[in-house]
Parts: C-alpha cells; sequence; structure tokens
C-alpha cells in the first residue's frame, strides 16, 4: 500500500490537518502527495494568476505615488503582502516533496511512539487540537482581512452618497491602469480583478502557514513525549534500563533532527515574514491611524490585525519548540537517575548536555520568539509616528 493512501486512510482516523488540507485544496494541491499527480493545475493556475498579474499595476502605483505618503503607504503595504504571499507558496512549491515526506515521517514516529507508549496518544491529540484551532483562527483572522477589502470600496460610495459628494469610484487596492476606471464597464473587471487577488494572497499564505503550525505542534508533541518516557522510565537496573533510555534519547534526538530540518527550510520565510511584516505594518498602522475614526479605517485596521496576528503566531511557534526542546531537560531530572545504574547515568550526562541546547526558528539574523515580536511592534509604533509627522 502506497504511502499515500495510508496517509488518506490516517486522516480519517485522526483530526489533524484537516484545516490543512482544505486550504490546499483550494488551492488544487493534494497534500498527501508529493508530485502533482493527484493536483488539479488549472485551479492553482486559476488562483495564483490574477496575483501574478496584480504585481504590475501595485509596482506602477507604487512609483507614482513616491512623493505622497498617505497613498504610497497603502500601496506598498499590499505590495509586500502580494510578494511575501507568492514567496512564501512558490518556496513549498520548490521543497513540496521535502514537506510531504517530513508529514509522513512525523505521522510515522507519533503512530509508533502510540503502539509503544499508549499514553503518548493524550498528548499527540491535545497538540494536534491546539494546530487546528490556531489554523482556524488564522483562517478567519485572515479572511476578515479579505473580506474588509472587497468591501473597503462600498463604504466610500456609501459615505460619499450620505454626505452628498460625487461618487468616486475606489478599488480595494491601489494600482496605475491604462483605462479610467470611474467607467462602469472597465471599473467591474478591474474590482473583481483585485478581490481574486485578494483571495490568492490569503489562500497562498494560509497554506503555508498553517503546514507550520502542523510541524510545530507535532515536533512538541515528540518532545513531550520523549519526556514523559523519561520520568517514566523504570530503574530496573542492566542492559533493559539503558535500552529504556537509548529508545528515549533516541526519540529525542529524531525530534531535534526534524526541528532544525524545519527551521533550515523555514529560515528564509521567518527572515521575509519578520522583516516585511514590520514595514507593513509600519504603512497600514499609518493608514489606520491617520484615516480613524473613518469607516474606511476598518479595513485597515483588520489588515493591521492580521499582521500582528501573523507575526505572534510566527513568534509563538518559535518560542514553543524552543521551550519544548529544553523541558526535556526537565525530565531528565524528575526521573528515577538517583536509582539508574552506573553506565545509565554516564548515557545521562551526555543527554543533559544536549539538552541545555535549544532548538531556534531562527530568520537569520534573529531568533522567532516573543522577545523580536514585542521588539518589532514598539519599533512599528515609533515609525507610525515618525510617518504621522512626515504626513503633517
Amino acid at each position: 500500500m502506497s504511502d499515500e493512501v495510508k496517509g488518506k486512510k490516517q486522516e480519517k482516523k485522526d483530526q489533524s490537518l484537516r484545516v490543512q488540507i482544505l486550504v490546499y485544496r483550494c488551492m488544487g494541491i493534494d497534500l498527501w502527495s508529493p508530485t502533482m499527480a493527484n493536483d488539479r493545475p488549472w485551479l492553482t493556475f486559476v488562483t495564483m494568476g490574477p496575483l501574478f498579474l496584480f504585481m504590475v499595476p501595485m509596482f506602477l502605483a507604487a512609483h507614482e505615488y513616491i512623493t505622497q505618503v498617505s497613498l504610497l503607504s497603502d500601496t506598498l503595504g499590499s505590495t509586500f503582502a502580494s510578494m511575501l504571499t507568492l514567496v512564501k507558496f512558490l518556496l513549498f512549491c520548490y521543497h513540496r516533496k521535502e514537506f510531504v515526506g517530513l508529514i509522513y515521517r512525523i505521522r510515522a514516529i507519533l503512530a509508533k511512539e502510540i503502539e509503544v507508549w499508549p499514553d503518548a496518544r493524550e498528548i499527540i491529540e491535545v497538540e494536534n487540537q491546539s494546530d487546528q484551532l490556531l489554523s482556524l483562527t488564522y483562517t478567519r483572522c485572515f479572511g476578515l482581512a479579505g473580506i474588509f477589502a472587497a468591501l473597503k470600496p462600498f463604504v466610500g460610495i456609501i459615505l460619499s452618497s450620505i454626505r452628498g459628494d460625487e461618487i468616486h469610484l475606489e478599488l480595494p487596492h491601489n494600482g496605475v491602469y491604462p483605462y479610467d476606471l470611474q467607467v462602469v464597464m472597465f471599473y467591474v473587471p478591474t474590482y473583481l480583478w483585485n478581490v481574486m487577488a485578494s483571495y490568492s494572497a490569503v489562500t497562498m499564505a494560509l497554506c503555508v502557514d498553517s503546514l507550520l503550525f502542523f510541524f510545530t505542534y507535532n515536533v512538541c508533541a515528540i518532545f513531550k513525549i520523549a519526556k514523559h518516557r523519561m520520568i517514566h522510565l523504570p530503574a530496573v537496573g542492566g542492559k533493559e534500563e539503558l535500552e529504556g533510555l537509548v529508545q528515549v534519547l533516541l526519540l529525542h534526538q529524531k525530534g531535534l533532527q526534524i526541528a532544525d530540518h524545519i527551521a533550515d527550510k523555514y529560515r528564509p520565510l521567518i527572515f521575509l515574514q519578520f522583516f516585511l511584516s514590520a514595514l507593513q505594518i509600519c504603512f497600514i498602522g499609518f493608514q489606520a491611524a491617520d484615516l480613524f475614526p473613518n469607516p474606511q479605517s476598518l479595513y485597515f485596521v483588520a489588515f493591521v490585525g492580521s499582521l500582528l496576528i501573523a507575526l505572534f503566531i510566527y513568534s509563538k511557534c518559535g518560542e514553543n519548540i524552543k521551550s519544548a526542546s529544553l523541558d526535556f531537560g526537565n525530565g531528565l531530572y524528575e526521573s528515577n537517575w538517583t536509582d539508574f545504574s552506573p553506565p545509565t547515568k554516564r548515557a545521562l550526562l551526555i543527554a543533559a548536555m544536549r539538552a541545555q541546547r535549544p532548538c531556534q526558528m531562527k530568520g537569520y539574523f534573529f531568533e522567532a520568539s516573543m522577545a523580536t515580536f514585542s521588539t518589532i511592534v514598539r519599533s512599528a509604533v515609533s515609525y507610525i509616528m515618525m510617518l504621522r509627522s512626515f504626513n503633517a
């Protein structure tokens, strides 16, 4: 039986990867397959195409509004979000075989642990429930930001009608086009193009980010199982005791290897996520502060909220892996090590030294952690104030 068939059967048995599978299906991709054999390329093309093409009017708009801080900040916020999304999804496509293989590897390790130690099932279920809750919340937040983007032009039209002003047709995202957008015949297809581009950006971002959540929580499950097995390792002495310790340490080593592999593949994404999100928060936060309490500011508030949530979750994922890997050291101290035989104690010394070095998710120059998140938010607020002073 192939890995793909096994994966789909296991999908029916447990509740993990539900959100991830759904968003990848929206992109026409079968997450269980390392190849395009079961994909729907036409759906992938239809979803990605509008966002690729949309980069042209956004770049033209950024060039045209270079001296207008308010319009430039709105344009750059959307441009950076689109660029980040495209890079994320293309990187997944490039490493697809490795990512899918990693999913199967993690699930095989956890299934084996359940057979060896049935109590592991509870730990795995708790971690998968947390993963699905986080993925679902993340999906709703990004979906809400996309809905606000689609409704923003209608809010402007309604406000203009109430005030008795001349109605000016606007688009969800700034762009420069070679035709008059005030002509309905041109405006309607361009508006639909904007909405499709927003849908593409949201869906592709959810694909890559929600997969990171799955990897993070399940690697944490491996570390937690290793810790609990270590705490409950019986001090029976002799070869049996040492072999039991070796099995726990091998499980911990597998968790370390997978965590390092994930950190390596996601390193460029973490760097771009933090760097571009910081710039986006500055530009979009400026728009929200500048328009408040105008109802149109709700879109920018939702946009900033989704960016902050994305940054927070990336930081939280890095913090979780770091804490779980360090926590295995506590399991060594909580074990019955005083009753272990001398050979087992000598092996514990090596394990204790390795456990002091945590797994870290880095973006080349910085670590994805709550401390980094706090620093970015404080800096972004300072830059928003600076942009407001320039605009004044």
